[in-house]
């Protein structure tokens, strides 16, 4: 098994759309399409006003990849990719275009686009293996991006323990020191040592729930179960 049949068969249904205003250009995509995929879904739009009704409705199935042609009656260039993208909810666009033009290309990747591919040098396996490897990016980004919030979810609450510790905590831990000192040179205060000794234990009482509230927000926000 090739590379790209191992990463096809992670996926049973493929729902695609296709923005294509030239009747001719949609039916040899739909076949290249059908050439390589036995399970496949496709919806179809003429214009940017068609494509964004189809995406802005919330009954609307997700889509694993939107094919885009750059020039349509209604919005053309970086505005088109500007727009489809902020409204793809992070599925890959690739660009499907009959104009070569290297860097307007590499300013497509910039703008968010999945790929960019001229359509003079399009073949079933071409396109099969672009919407692929589009897929598996997306789901690796996706994998990075949870990845990345758990590690800011984890910092902020460190920060939240550590504030904890170096305000809450000290409190009754200093409270405690200057009790122990006094009950140690109690023939100098006004308090017996059986009133030092209370006072002592309300503080302890105290610092043991703070570092009890302290386990509660490691385990407890974690998900875990404590031993």
């Amino acid at each position: 098994m090739n590379a790209i049949s191992a990463l096809s068969t992670n996926i049973e249904r493929y729902s695609i759309l296709i923005i294509e205003d030239n009747p001719g250009d949609f039916a040899l995509v739909e076949e290249f399409l059908l050439d390589q995929v036995k399970d496949l879904s496709l919806l179809h739009a003429k214009t940017f006003k068609e494509a964004k009704a189809i995406m802005s409705d919330e009954c609307a199935h997700e889509f694993n990849v939107i094919l885009l042609d750059l020039s349509l009656p209604d919005k053309t260039g970086v505005e088109l990719i500007t727009d489809v993208v902020a409204l793809s909810n992070s599925t890959p666009v690739i660009i499907l275009t009959g104009y070569e033009n290297f860097s307007f290309g590499v300013r497509s990747l910039s703008l968010g686009v999945a790929d960019y591919i001229l359509k003079d040098e399009l073949t079933p396996q071409l396109l099969h293996k672009s919407i692929l490897y589009s897929i598996e990016r997306k789901k690796l980004n996706l994998d990075l991006l949870m990845h990345i919030n758990a590690i800011e979810e984890q910092n902020k609450k460190l920060r939240d323990i550590a504030w904890i510790q170096s305000h809450v905590v000290r409190a009754p831990l200093a409270r405690m020191m200057g009790l122990i000192d006094l009950f140690n040179n109690h023939e100098n205060s006004d308090m017996d040592e059986r009133t030092i000794l209370e006072f002592i234990v309300t503080s302890a009482k105290e610092l043991d729930k703070v570092v009890q509230d302290i386990t509660d927000k490691v385990y407890v926000d974690d998900g875990l179960s404590k031993k």
